[in-house]
């Protein structure tokens, strides 16, 4: 089958939406369909895959105008291009579509953040409550990325439940090797907790700080923080100030994928408290190099982590301090998580996401 592949969106910098659109083109390639790409340069450098047709260049990490060019061209130029290269599917990777497709269209919705908590993006939040209804209604197949996020859709937007099918993420396999790992330049390891993410308010990431806080006097480990310069960084760093545990902070940005998996190996656990999340990478990718994860109970980090990770209700200062404090002091305890963790992540293969994607992939050609 002819796939035309919508990669504009993508910048510069590794998130959990490129880790995504790579390993969907991976699955695709491996199912023998021939791909159209749709991009200002070619984004992947591991996929074997050509550009095969280039977009303008649209500064995918500046927002802005440029969103708002990118939605114009998706609505204007390319279906004009569809029609003309006998495209049999259009595939999205996000939650961008076409209004009027004039071919069969998948669209990947990851999350709901910007219509639940629209201070992350205000524009992004006009284009899902505005736009994103008209787009999904006119979709053969919606997928997503958790039974939360299905739910999800299928309240705010009436969609039916069998347009839409759940095709979990896979991780990459760098995460599972012993050898793929490299130390960050001047990086000391110690001992330490991680959280990986943002520094957006649903992150919670200041209920970690307080958890440090409660038990720094018990545990030797300091919080490593890897996550993009972030203005709101100030705040956490007051924060940690207040509470007497300012030199317990390190922060980190700009990882390579080895050296995140340095970083996630020598860790006594990750913890993620988010209020809100779609998926969410980082405890599985913890979980596959042996480093235990203690997540919120809420939305779809306790989904996805199943009984393998720690789960504490997101703003319960004094749980997560204990589950902490329960991996600093006790090897065997930690050993034991380390242990299902791995299990559970492995789970969560490309392989098995790429039968899912063969699978929603055939039931959005057979829709009438």
């Amino acid at each position: 089958m002819r796939v035309a592949f919508n990669a504009t969106f993508l910048g510069e910098h590794h998130s959990g939406i490129s880790t995504y659109a790579e390993g969907v083109i991976g699955s695709l390639l491996e199912q023998q369909h021939e791909i159209l790409l749709y991009a200002s340069k070619t984004p992947f450098q591991n996929a074997g895959l050509e550009l095969r047709r280039t977009s303008p260049l649209f500064r995918a990490d500046k927002g802005g105008l440029s969103s708002f060019c990118r939605f114009a061209w998706l609505q204007t130029v390319l279906p004009w291009l569809l029609r003309n290269q006998e495209v049999q599917l259009f595939f999205s990777p996000n939650a961008e579509g076409m209004l009027s497709p004039p071919v069969r269209q998948i669209v990947q919705v990851h999350d709901l953040i910007p219509l639940f908590h629209p201070d992350e993006g205000p524009r992004l939040a006009r284009y899902y409550r505005y736009f994103l209804p008209r787009v999904v209604a006119r979709s053969r197949m919606v997928f997503v990325d958790s039974e939360h996020t299905r739910r999800d859709l299928e309240r705010v937007f009436s969609l039916p439940a069998d347009n839409v099918a759940v095709i979990y993420p896979g991780i990459r396999e760098q995460f599972f090797a012993s050898d793929s790992a490299i130390p960050p330049v001047g990086f000391e390891a110690g001992r330490y907790f991680i959280f990986v993410g943002s520094y957006a308010p649903r992150k919670n990431l200041d209920t970690v700080v307080r958890a440090l806080a409660r038990i720094a006097s018990d545990v030797r480990e300091d919080l490593v923080i890897v996550a993009r310069d972030d203005p709101r960084a100030a705040a956490i760093q007051a924060l940690a100030e207040n509470l007497g545990i300012r030199e317990r902070l390190r922060f980190l940005c700009g990882l390579t994928i080895p050296e995140l998996t340095y970083v996630y190996k020598g860790a006594t656990a990750l913890v993620l408290l988010s209020e809100y999340e779609g998926f969410g990478y980082p405890p599985l990718e913890a979980m596959a190099t042996g480093t235990p994860a203690i997540v919120s109970d809420s939305t779809s980090l306790a989904e996805v982590v199943g009984t393998a990770a720690i789960r504490v209700p997101a703003h319960d200062v004094g749980a997560a301090a204990a589950a902490m404090r329960a991996f600093a002091r006790n090897p065997d305890y930690r050993s034991d998580y380390s242990h299902r963790g791995r299990e559970r992540a492995q789970n969560f293969t490309w392989q098995n996401s790429a039968e899912q994607l063969r699978v929603g992939i055939a039931r959005a050609v057979s829709v009438s």
